[in-house]
């Protein structure tokens, strides 16, 4: 049976794993973000308790988000014209080199703000570029109908993968340093270029012939596309004003464990694995329900509804019920997200994915720390309750506002193959 049969589809999400290629990537998503989770602890823990100073972490925060508002736009250009596989690739082995020098600076010199500014610079500017390859490239690999698995899979892994390095960050920083911490961090993105490499396709999303057109034409094509595409610009536009919303959510459960619940670190570490453990459970769902050709109604409900969940925190004081509600917050995101993620794979042209996704994520992430810039105004001057309630009742206005947008609510991916969603993975031998 070739691979990305649509008649492999709609079992045990693992079927999936069947795909060699598949696998590959799954595999290098996984190891590389149990290493970039710990050396995110790590880091930070450095530069806070090396410095003392809040100004230093919101340093640290600008630098990891600055490359994708700034260069992200261009990054789509270029993983649109250019073989998506090797330009991960080779952003896994700059990563890879930027962190090892990193460790060896700090081992060396010790704490130097302006070299670890520097260097967690060059790291988000090359994820800027892998992030949106790998959501472009997965068309390439499996089949159109597994694409909800594939993608909740990925989803999944990861997740779970941040979970475990995340504390195992900070028990590596005190059982061995920084060093040992930031090398295997290193180590995990040179092991993920080397499982790029072998995924077996000739030119995963490259275009045929070289582009004569420069980059920033390429750039205003890319949004020429979404402009035209009503349902999904709308769609876009209403998840970056969601986001704002969300931002004042996640960012501030430690205060809310704190403070509202007058819980202590325990139950803001279970409150953080709640929401890790519902997303992944929320993005494994998506394959089992096969709404993908529903997909703008499923996402505005999905999200909406995880909206009304974060509104109930505000009102809850139960650690229990508290405990519940994150999960469910994030089950509904989980599952909103990969449908999105799983329906725009299959409806928008590969030659524009790149740009998608990188204009996409170029406008999320600018939405996110300005919600968090809100969120903390807020709850400086309302509190955590009145925080909570203003990121549920917006995130879920914005999401359910969908619903009166008749091509959002019927936008999906087509229930039968067509020419510009079928992608057949290209694997020789299958």
């Amino acid at each position: 049976m070739a691979e990305g049969s649509p008649t492999t589809a709609g079992g045990f999400p693992p079927g999936v794993l069947r795909h060699r290629n598949f696998r590959f990537l799954w595999l290098g998503a996984i190891t590389s973000a149990s290493g970039t989770s710990m050396g995110g602890v790590i880091v930070a823990w450095l530069v806070y308790s090396g410095t003392g100073s809040a100004y230093a972490i919101t340093a640290l925060g600008v630098v990891e988000f600055l490359p994708t508002l700034t260069f992200g736009i261009f990054a789509g250009a270029l993983i649109d014209r250019y073989d998506r596989r090797s330009l991960m690739i080779l952003a896994d082995a700059v990563r890879a080199a930027l962190v090892l020098a990193l460790a060896g600076y700090l081992w060396l010199f010790g704490l130097n703000l302006v070299v670890v500014l520097a260097a967690i610079l060059g790291v988000a500017t090359f994820s800027a570029v892998f992030r949106p390859a790998s959501n472009a490239l997965l068309p390439k690999l499996v089949g159109r109908a597994e694409l909800p698995d594939g993608n909740g899979l990925l989803l999944a892994g990861t997740t779970a993968a941040q979970l475990v390095g995340s504390p195992l960050g900070g028990v590596v920083l005190i059982a061995a340093g920084s060093t040992v911490g930031l090398a295997y961090n290193s180590v995990t993105f040179a092991l993920s270029a080397v499982l790029l490499a072998a995924i077996a396709i000739p030119m995963a999303g490259a275009s045929d012939t070289a582009s004569p057109t420069s980059l920033w034409s390429e750039v205003r094509e890319g949004m020429r596309f979404l402009r035209s595409q009503n349902a999904l610009l709308w769609i876009t536009l209403t998840a970056m004003a969601a986001n704002f919303f969300l931002g004042m959510y996640a960012t501030y459960a430690v205060i809310y464990a704190s403070t509202q619940l007058h819980a202590g670190p325990a139950v803001f570490g279970i409150l953080l694995g709640a929401n890790a453990a519902g997303f992944g459970i929320g993005a494994v769902l998506v394959g089992r329900l096969h709404v993908d050709h529903r997909a703008g109604l499923a996402f505005s409900i999905s999200w909406g509804s995880s909206g009304v969940a974060i509104l109930l925190l505000a009102l809850v004081y139960s650690v229990p019920v508290a405990i519940l509600l994150v999960a469910a917050s994030a089950i509904l995101g989980g599952f909103g997200n990969t449908v999105w993620l799983s329906a725009v794979q299959q409806t928008v042209p590969d030659r524009f994915l790149g740009r998608y996704f990188s204009l996409d994520e170029a406008g999320s992430f600018a939405m996110i720390p300005l919600g968090q810039i809100a969120g903390g105004i807020l709850i400086t001057w309302h509190g955590i309750s009145f925080a909570y309630a203003v990121g549920g009742i917006g995130s879920a206005l914005a999401s359910f506002s969908l619903l009166l947008h008749p091509g959002a609510r019927a936008w999906g991916a087509p229930r039968g193959p067509s020419a510009a969603s079928e992608r057949r993975p290209d694997r020789p031998g299958a």
